[in-house]
């Protein structure tokens, strides 16, 4: 009885550890998505200043989180994701409007493959 009583606990944590999970990433990247959407639209306008400084803040929302990515996210994703901000941030410096606002599509769309990977589903289950 033990026994069973143990692996029921175990399973329960691990349940509720990922619906944790799940809300912080989904958290993570709804920051993350204010910031990089105020960046295409300042870019759209062409205030190269602001874009720079929203994106800016969203790069700050990703590092300063580092202690839960990096130990729940797979690092090719956090690599990838990185490299995205700092693809649309030189974009955004040579104030190349178009390749600005690709570039943070490309950013959102990293931001968006993580949370649909942490995100349990039935077809990731079976």
């Amino acid at each position: 009885m033990k026994k069973e009583f143990f692996a029921t606990t175990i399973i329960l944590a691990l349940i509720a550890g990922s619906v944790v999970n799940i809300f912080h990433i989904k958290a993570l990247a709804k920051d993350i998505t204010v910031q990089v959407t105020t960046a295409q639209t300042c870019c759209r306008r062409g205030d190269y200043d602001s874009a720079e400084q929203a994106l800016r803040d969203g790069l700050d929302i990703w590092l300063s989180d580092e202690g839960y990515t990096h130990i729940f996210i797979r690092h090719s994703e956090i690599d990838g994701t990185s490299d995205a901000f700092y693809e649309a941030l030189s974009a955004i410096s040579e104030q190349d409007g178009e390749g600005a606002v690709n570039a943070c599509e490309k950013l959102q769309y990293h931001i968006d493959s993580i949370v649909s990977m942490e995100c349990v589903t039935i077809k990731s289950v079976f």
